[in-house]
């Protein structure tokens, strides 16, 4: 879950934080390029932009994430996905030393993706992966990841920790932390029996 769902609360609430820190930078940006600066029109439509690339983002891993989870498997779709939120981290992380806001809204259009994906395959590969019994109570934590994932979102983005005007940067590109720890720990995890058995045909696999 910590790369799955959690991502996709993380990844809601950490953008609040540094609102007026990146509009602020966007500003500066376009007057460095331009001599002019922004109105607070646009500069709130850039914004609103960058937000919304976001779900556009999650939208497209969500139709994405089905011809995934069959043709790759469920757990090789989780790994992969991390590559979105990596790029992502990597684009946020380094946007004010290129001086590009758009590097931020391709980040976080990317961000959806992950989130699109994880949230469609990680509930799949739980609920197929968890012995009956347990089920229920496994499938569940999905929405506790999430609700985990907006908690340390707002408290790592206090200005205290990661929120503040120079760190911000490294804010955004935290969501690479929750990534690499689910490239570590997944691969020791087993392929959903479901898809070993219908998918891939592969009987003495799924038992």
């Amino acid at each position: 879950g910590i790369g799955g769902t959690f991502q996709y609360g993380y990844n809601i609430s950490i953008i609040n934080a540094p609102t007026s820190y990146i509009q602020a930078f966007m500003n500066e940006t376009w007057l460095e390029r331009t001599g002019v600066p922004l109105e607070s029109g646009v500069i709130l439509l850039l914004w609103s932009l960058t937000v919304s690339a976001y779900p556009l983002g999650g939208l497209i891993g969500a139709l994405v994430a089905g011809p995934m989870a069959i043709m790759l498997g469920r757990k090789m779709s989780l790994l992969l996905n991390n590559v979105f939120v990596i790029i992502a981290a990597i684009l946020s992380g380094f946007s004010r030393m290129a001086k590009s806001f758009e590097m931020i809204m391709l980040s976080r259009f990317f961000t959806g993706v992950n989130a699109g994906v994880s949230m469609n395959i990680q509930p799949m590969y739980l609920a197929e992966s968890a012995p009956k019994k347990l089920r229920g109570a496994v499938a569940l934590t999905s929405a506790s990841f999430t609700a985990l994932g907006l908690v340390l979102g707002q408290v790592v983005g206090l200005r205290e920790l990661l929120g503040g005007e120079e760190s911000w940067p490294f804010l955004l590109a935290s969501n690479a932390v929750p990534a690499l720890i689910q490239l570590t720990a997944l691969p020791w995890f087993p392929e959903s029996p479901r898809y070993l058995l219908i998918d891939r045909g592969d009987k003495e696999s799924c038992i």
